[in-house]
C-alpha cells in the first residue's frame, strides 16, 4: 500500500516538474495578441446575444404591435362608416342590430374578398335597407331572398344561424320569417352574389342573374353552361338588343354602380388593395376587389 502511494506521488511530482518546465519555456508575450482578440470576440458575442438580439426582437414586436393596432383602428373606422350608411335609412331594426350587421358586412367582405360597398349597394337597390321589405315575387328582407333560393343556398354552402337551430345539411323547409333575420339574410345574399360572380365571371351578368334569377339570365343572355358548370360568356349581348336586359342595365345595374362608387368612397380612405383573379377581366377584378379603386370602370 505504501509502495503504491510512493509511486503515485512520484508520478505526480514528475508531471508537476514537466509542466512547470514547459510553462517556463513558453513566452506568453507572443500569444498575448491572440488572447486579446479572443477576449474581444467573446465580449462582442456576449453583447450581441444578451443585448442586440433582444433589442432587435423587441423592435420587431413593437412594429408588429403598431401594425396590428393601426389595422384594428382601420377596421373599427370602416365598420363605423358602414354603420353610418345603414343608420341613414329607416331599416326598422334596433341600433344594436344595425351595429351587428355592419360588422357582419365588413367581416363577409374580409372572408369572401368582396367589397363591402358592393353588398351595401345591392341592399340599397333591393330593399332600401328596409329589413321588412317583401316583394310581389316573394323575395324577403334586406337582400330580397326567396325562401326556395335561401333553402338551396343554406344546404349547398352550409350557412348557419346562431338564432335558428337548424341543421344546414338536412333542413327541409325554410320559413319566410327566417329571412327577416338580417344576419341570416345578408349571409345568404352575400354568398349568393359571390357564387354568381364566379359563375358568370362578369359583375354585370352576375347582378342580372341576381335580379332576375340565373335560369332567366342564361336564357336571356343566350349563354351555354359548360361541362364544369361555369358560364360560357362569349361576347355577351349589347344592352340595346334585349328589352329585359336593357331595362336591367339602365335601371338596376346603373343604380348599383352609382351606390357602389359612393359607398366605396365613404368607407375606404386608405390605399387600394388588389385581388389576383387571373384572367377574369378588369371589370370583374376592380368591382369586387376589396378596397378597389374609386374609379373602377
Amino acid at each position: 500500500m505504501e509502495k503504491n502511494l510512493r509511486k503515485i506521488k512520484k508520478i505526480l511530482f514528475g508531471l508537476r516538474m514537466f509542466f512547470g518546465k514547459l510553462i517556463n519555456r513558453i513566452q506568453f508575450k507572443y500569444f498575448l495578441p491572440y488572447f486579446m482578440l479572443l477576449s474581444v470576440v467573446l465580449s462582442v458575442a456576449l453583447l450581441y446575444y444578451y443585448y442586440v438580439v433582444p433589442m432587435y426582437y423587441g423592435y420587431l414586436k413593437e412594429r408588429r404591435d403598431v401594425r396590428q393596432l393601426k389595422n384594428k383602428i382601420r377596421v373599427d373606422y370602416e365598420k363605423i362608416r358602414i354603420f353610418k350608411i345603414i343608420k341613414s335609412f329607416n331599416s326598422g331594426l334596433p341600433v344594436p342590430e344595425e351595429k351587428k350587421i355592419s360588422s357582419l358586412i365588413f367581416n363577409l367582405g374580409e372572408k369572401y374578398n368582396i367589397n363591402p360597398a358592393l353588398i351595401l349597394a345591392v341592399i340599397r337597390v333591393e330593399s332600401s335597407f328596409n329589413n321588412f321589405s317583401y316583394s310581389n315575387m316573394g323575395a324577403v328582407g334586406l337582400m330580397q331572398i326567396k325562401p326556395v333560393t335561401g333553402l338551396y343556398l343554406i344546404k349547398k354552402y352550409r350557412i348557419k344561424s346562431k338564432k335558428f337551430n337548424y341543421d344546414a345539411k338536412y333542413i327541409g323547409h325554410l320559413p319566410a320569417s327566417y329571412l327577416y333575420n338580417p344576419s341570416l339574410n345578408i349571409k345568404i345574399g352575400a354568398r349568393y352574389l359571390l357564387s354568381l360572380i364566379y359563375e358568370f365571371k362578369n359583375l354585370k351578368f352576375a347582378l342580372f342573374a341576381y335580379n332576375v334569377g340565373p335560369t332567366l339570365a342564361y336564357r336571356t343572355l343566350k349563354l351555354r353552361a359548360t361541362g364544369s358548370g361555369s358560364a360560357g360568356i362569349g361576347s355577351g349581348i349589347p344592352e340595346s338588343t334585349n328589352g329585359l336586359f336593357r331595362d336591367f342595365y339602365y335601371g338596376y345595374y346603373k343604380r348599383v354602380e352609382k351606390y357602389l362608387r359612393a359607398y366605396n368612397e365613404k368607407i375606404f380612405t386608405d390605399g387600394i388593395k388588389t385581388v389576383k383573379t387571373g384572367g377574369i377581366g378588369k371589370e370583374f377584378r376592380t368591382l369586387i376587389a376589396y378596397n378597389y379603386s374609386p374609379n373602377p370602370l
